[in-house]
């Protein structure tokens, strides 16, 4: 029992090293870029994920985007360290949706971005993110 519990407290302490998860709450910040195609925009990306289960996140994107900050806020489900991670997250209105998809390898996130509307799915950019 003892070397489960001490296993147990060693995967704590190297998860918050290796910023898997935060000592606090479990919230995992990750840095990075976007690029929104149709307008040619680009600029720095901050994703905060807070779990909610397992392979479950609530998820803020906070951004500035033609000198304007903006946070998309929604839910995302996959990996943060290796693996598919997708998601779907409103706009500050929460009158538009967006999904995004991708993959992490080696420590970063490279993925998608679209718009979904009336008329089905509208790919609108790309993000990149790391721990």
């Amino acid at each position: 029992m003892r070397k489960a519990m001490r296993l147990v407290a060693v995967v704590a302490v190297l998860a918050v090293a290796f910023g898997l998860v935060s000592a606090a709450d479990g919230k995992r910040t990750l840095k990075g870029s976007y690029e929104w195609t149709d307008s040619q925009g680009t600029g720095d990306l901050e994703a905060v994920f807070t779990p909610t289960g397992e392979g479950t996140w609530d998820v803020a994107f906070h951004f500035v985007f033609q000198g304007t900050s903006h946070i998309y806020a929604g839910t995302a489900e996959g990996s943060l360290a290796g693996g598919d991670l997708k998601g779907r997250v409103l706009n500050d209105g929460k009158n538009r949706t967006f999904i995004f998809t991708g993959t992490f390898s080696g420590g970063e996130f490279h993925g998608t971005h679209a718009e979904i509307g009336r008329d089905g799915k509208h790919p609108t950019g790309t993000l990149k993110l790391k721990g």
